[in-house]
């Protein structure tokens, strides 16, 4: 199974689950995420949002009311009569909003930054590129324009103040969830930081521009004493691929394409490294750079990464490539106790803060104060 297909739908668009309250029952909560996460024993070591969806759903449930789940991209299913609140993840809120009872509040789940935000900032890194090396890519992030926020009541997101930022323009309340993970990793003990500190990780999935590759690679060129590891889908851009054939075969550059972060392999992988390089430039919480703090590296991310660096991380001010090389360096300079420090305070925020057990906490609490969910008529 390729890495796409372990993302794509498998039930049919027309799909419904419906889950009882415990209780009496309030009324209906009309949840529009991942249906998957309810059939079969769904994979949610792939991705966050596979438990997380879970998670909202269940405590909606113990919150009293009854659940139905669809796909975010059924375009054909309506709030039932009973509906007291419809959630969704982007561009379905509009269509579900209209349908529903008057009185139903109106819940986005934004997972990612503003579409706009997102579309314009993806298509700059591509114009960039062009500017670089002469050549264009095709965007591979974009997503539909949707008025979803407008329509919202309020709106939840798994980034940061960044991705907040991206919506603040509606007026709206946007409450943060951080984002959980899908393994924790146990602290490397004994892990040598003054050989880590000069291999460093990119970690990402689909849309190799869209996350910053092109700038990682570009920037090892340039630092043929330092080492850096592509853990990523490149074979599934061929284009990028070829474009970046010379970097991609550096001595100093390894490519192992897509990462199993469940084999007992990927731990070692994290515990030869000292930070990871993430230059993204549109995310709603970073989750490949989490899946890292997990294993003790110190973050390299563009504001956009939507990651809390504190202060065991940097933050780039620009993405150009000397700007990227200078932080690239600064990790590999520093001294190998610094490192450590920065490691474990990285270690210890992501087990405090990007955690299932925190994101039921906080999603708990926003039900119970927040949302203001009426009871049916």
């Amino acid at each position: 199974m390729g890495l796409l297909d372990r993302f794509r739908r498998r039930a049919p668009a027309s799909a419904v689950v419906r889950l009882g309250s415990v209780g009496r029952t309030r009324g209906t909560v009309l949840l529009s995420y991942l249906i998957d996460s309810f059939q079969g024993e769904p994979e949610t070591h792939y991705h966050t949002n596979r438990w997380e969806c879970q998670c909202m759903a269940r405590l909606l449930q113990e919150a009293g009311y009854a659940v139905e789940v669809i796909n975010h991209d059924n375009r054909h299913h309506l709030p039932p009569p009973d509906c007291v609140a419809v959630i969704d993840l982007h561009s379905n809120l509009e269509r579900l909003a209209a349908a529903a009872p008057k009185h139903a509040r109106k819940i986005l789940h934004a997972t990612g930054a503003h579409w706009r935000f997102q579309n314009e900032a993806e298509l700059a890194r591509l114009a960039a590129l062009r500017s670089r090396r002469r050549v264009t890519l095709p965007p591979r992030r974009q997503v539909p324009e949707s008025h979803a926020i407008e329509c919202a009541d309020l709106a939840t997101t798994t980034g940061n103040a960044f991705t907040i930022g991206t919506f603040a323009f509606a007026g709206k309340p946007v409450h943060r969830v951080p984002l959980s993970t899908t393994y924790r990793q146990d602290w490397p003990t004994g892990k040598d930081f003054a050989a880590a500190r000069a291999h460093f990780l990119w970690l990402g999935s689909h849309g190799l521009v869209h996350k910053g590759l092109d700038l990682v690679l570009e920037a090892f060129s340039r630092l043929p004493d330092l080492h850096l590891t592509v853990a990523g889908p490149v074979s599934a851009e061929p284009d990028f691929a070829a474009l970046y054939q010379k970097e991609l075969s550096l001595p100093n550059v390894r490519v192992l394409d897509w990462v199993d972060t469940r084999s007992p392999d990927f731990p070692t992988l994290l515990g030869k490294h000292g930070a990871v390089v993430y230059p993204s430039c549109s995310e709603g919480g970073g989750g490949s750079v989490i899946t890292c703090l997990h294993g003790g590296l110190a973050p390299i991310v563009t504001r956009e990464a939507s990651v809390d660096t504190g202060e065991f991380g940097l933050e780039l001010r620009d993405t150009h490539i000397e700007t990227l090389m200078a932080a690239i360096r600064e990790i590999a300079d520093g001294n190998p106790a610094d490192l450590a420090l920065r490691s474990r305070a990285a270690w210890e925020f992501a087990r405090s803060q990007h955690t299932r057990e925190n994101f039921e906490r906080v999603y708990r609490e926003l039900v119970r104060t927040v949302f203001r969910i009426p009871e049916a008529g």
